[in-house]
């Protein structure tokens, strides 16, 4: 016996250096090439890295001519004309921002020549600030479990005769203390699970592990042990009848996951059971200020102020910000006001957030000097508020102080501006981020990655979903389909699986092997045999499928692959429908016609071909590259098709008449990815040489570079009301940024 335990040990051993040996190897592989190219006098394209890990500031002029520099600029000037009319002092979802925001380090230096200064005043959406420091309202909601949780400790904690002092006390008493102290909310976790293994109707345990839970981003966990906070005994409250703190728990956590509805109908209980319950009112406002139902936020804010006896200064900002998106500006710098000598524990958080607003209102009002006065305080208490340096600029130009607004738009750096989250849930050794998607309804980001995952995100929160696991081979290819009920991906295993999104199951799988295809089925949607699998012998891909894409009408599924051939499959049962073959080298992108009649395939034998999708007839033949053709892109209108190739450039085609419309220049490296806008007037592009552009479609010009991926860009997308792009690289992240319009 003991042999046997002997080899098996020996045994574990040895696999688990076995294991060390391969990702050793592939180190050694990497410094080993990286060796031979810098022997060779190879250079490989690179933005420098910072000591704060993130990519150094590159000049505006380093790959721009004069003139490219001067309109580009001229964009930004026009983009400033709507501070004048009002721009939005509320933002989208930025509630949630104070938490997810990475680290950001100012780097971004444009060199400018002097005679530019006066016409680079690009203004952005003044709402971006709570990117950057912790002025969330939900915030404000959590700092109540903060405060709370610490009362609970102290009220009779050392009080041998209360019949609770128990062992479930201590180990919630540890797990306040990880949590608190320490921000450790997976060692918080583990104390609250024991303090509930010894008494497992403790409502104040379970409110706490649900917010620990909520900071580890298990939402569906935190909303378990809301719910069953809610039907268990409390331990501390005073009148248990009027217990909301998991509802407010768990609707703080629905606002998170978007499910705004259910969010609403938690604090709509939470103010009937107790009507004096401040957070509550705050939580109701937050979802009415989604909803653009401003009176009601105005009404709900203003009770809580009344609660609190006005010593509430999250309240003062919000209703503020309410003030001044329906220009009441008055009004709004009277509650600004407020929250800037507001005095409570928690008042110093808003301070940066609150100057900064009221500063825009002067700006707005032609004060220049009081508006620079106002961001110079936010600057002073927040050196990384990006957008009040912005402001400041615009100011200091409008008072012809042009030298001062120039050091203002250096310390601006637009690219982290605009980035509103990077997303770093793809974590393995090898996990770039090779495709990225976008719901629809805009609700829904989904990531594919050589981690053989695919991973799902709320868009306007940034909080990871859900992971789809169980792909054979790195995902290559994601892709919603038109009801957005629908996810397809692709991998270097020649695998095809659909998805359900809400469920996170497995619907379809269509895989090859040796010239066969079976597609298994889930649900009862597909036809399926006893054993659950049906077998079919109809020749699939055989290599890699780099691309994919629904027909607009939902019902179909183009793949495109390495073996050269594009191939069509009924989204229902799996099966091939056709399958066309013309290039001669791999297929590297795919794109359907608005209209469903047509496909444009890109690839890497210099060429894009336009196929009849009905009849399998090739429709035109694109030329003018001389290197591999790596994205297409319709325009929605269907007029025109957008090409990215790996000599840099992007062309723009009049693709019935196989016209060059004209060409955008300005990567230093391949065009990976493209997408228009819904509009159509823009077309945003993703690069080996790290950066994402935005283009005038009609002039051709770039209107703004983004920096900030520390490898290749390899996928890019638009939300559905164009105020986002998504950026997907080989430095394993996902960036979600907000557009300057």
């Amino acid at each position: 016996m003991n042999s046997i335990i002997l080899q098996k040990a020996k045994q574990a051993v040895f696999l688990k250096f076995s294991n060390v040996l391969q990702h050793l190897s592939k180190l050694v592989l990497c410094i080993l090439l990286a060796s031979i190219l810098s022997m060779t006098e190879i250079i490989l394209p690179s933005i420098l890295i910072t000591r704060y890990g993130v990519a150094e500031a590159v000049p505006i002029n380093k790959y721009l001519s004069s003139l490219q520099v001067e309109k580009t600029l001229a964009v930004f000037k026009k983009a400033s004309n709507f501070i004048a009319t009002g721009s939005s002092f509320i933002p989208d979802i930025s509630i949630l921002r104070a938490t997810l925001a990475p680290t950001l380090v100012p780097t971004f230096a444009p060199t400018l020549t002097p005679t530019l200064v006066p016409t680079f005043a690009p203004t952005f959406a003044p709402t971006l600030a709570p990117t950057f420091f912790p002025l969330s309202l939900i915030g404000r909601v959590d700092f109540f479990f903060e405060v709370q949780e610490l009362n609970l400790i102290n009220i009779n904690i050392n009080d041998k005769k209360d019949s609770f002092v128990s062992p479930a006390l201590k180990s919630y008493k540890l797990g306040v203390e990880k949590a608190q102290e320490k921000a450790d909310y997976k060692g918080a976790v583990k104390h609250y699970s024991d303090a509930l293994s010894k008494d497992g109707k403790f409502a104040e345990a379970h409110v706490s592990r649900g917010r620990a839970y909520s900071e580890l981003g298990d939402q569906q966990r935190a909303i378990a042990d809301y719910t069953i906070a809610m039907n268990v005994s409390q331990k501390f409250a005073e009148d248990k009848d009027r217990y909301v703190e998991p509802l407010l728990g768990r609707g703080t956590v629905y606002i998170k996951l978007g499910n705004y509805q259910a969010a609403l109908d938690d604090f709509n209980l939470a103010i009937k059971l107790n009507p004096d319950f401040y957070d509550a009112y705050l939580g109701r406002a937050i979802i009415y200020i989604e909803q653009k139902k401003y009176p009601q936020a105005i009404n709900d804010l203003t009770e809580a102020l009344k609660l609190t006896a006005d010593d509430y200064p999250a309240g003062f900002l919000k209703r503020g910000s309410v003030w001044a998106e329906l220009g009441e500006y008055e009004k709004a710098i009277e509650d600004f006001t407020q929250a800037i000598d507001n005095k409570a524990d928690d008042a110093k958080t808003y301070y940066p957030d609150a100057y900064y607003k009221r500063g825009l209102i002067n700006l707005n009002l032609g004060n220049a000097e009081k508006a620079i006065d106002d961001l110079s305080n936010a600057i002073k208490l927040d050196s990384k508020y990006y957008e009040a340096y912005y402001k400041r600029a615009i100011a200091y130009e409008t008072l012809g102080e042009y030298e001062a607004a120039n050091k203002d738009y250096i310390s601006a750096d637009y690219s982290k501006a605009l980035l509103i989250y990077n997303l770093t849930g793809h974590s393995e050794m090898f996990a770039a981020v090779r495709s990225v998607a976008i719901s629809p309804d805009g609700i829904t980001l989904a990531s594919g990655s050589e981690d053989s995952t695919i991973k799902l995100w709320n868009l306007k929160t940034g909080q990871e979903i859900k992971t789809l696991s169980g792909n054979s081979g790195s995902v290559l290819a994601v892709t919603f389909s038109p009801d957005g009920q629908t996810i397809a991906s692709s991998t270097t295993q020649k695998i095809i699986k659909l998805w359900n999104v809400s469920t996170g199951e497995e619907i379809l799988t269509i895989s090859w092997y040796s010239d066969w295809i079976r597609s298994f089925a889930s649900s009862s949607t597909f036809a399926s045999s006893s054993s659950g699998s049906d077998e079919k012998t109809i020749s699939g891909h055989s290599d890699r499928i780099r691309c994919l894409a629904f027909s607009p009408d939902g019902q179909t599924i183009a793949s495109g692959s390495d073996d050269k051939t594009i191939k069509f499959w009924n989204v229902g049962t799996g099966e091939q429908i056709r399958s066309f073959s013309g290039h001669s080298d791999y297929i590297q992108s795919l794109s359907f016609s608005p209209n469903n009649n047509i496909i444009a395939s890109g690839s890497c034998d210099k060429t894009i071909k336009l196929w009849d999708v009905e009849t399998g007839k090739e429709v035109n033949t694109l030329e003018g590259y001389q290197e591999c053709v790596r994205a297409v892109a319709f325009s929605p209108n269907g007029q025109t098709l957008a090409s990215g190739s790996q000599d840099n450039n992007i062309i723009l085609w009049d693709w019935q008449n196989n016209r060059q419309i004209r060409t955008f220049k300005g990567h230093s490296n391949a065009v990976t990815s493209l997408a228009f806008s819904p509009d159509g007037l823009t077309i945003v592009s993703g690069s080996d040489d790290k950066t994402i552009k935005l283009w005038n479609v009609q002039t051709g010009l770039p209107i703004i570079t983004l920096f900030g991926h520390e490898s290749y860009v390899e996928s890019v997308a638009f939300s559905p009301d164009g105020k986002n792009v998504v950026s997907g690289g080989y430095d394993k992240t996902v960036k979600v940024w907000q557009m300057p319009w």
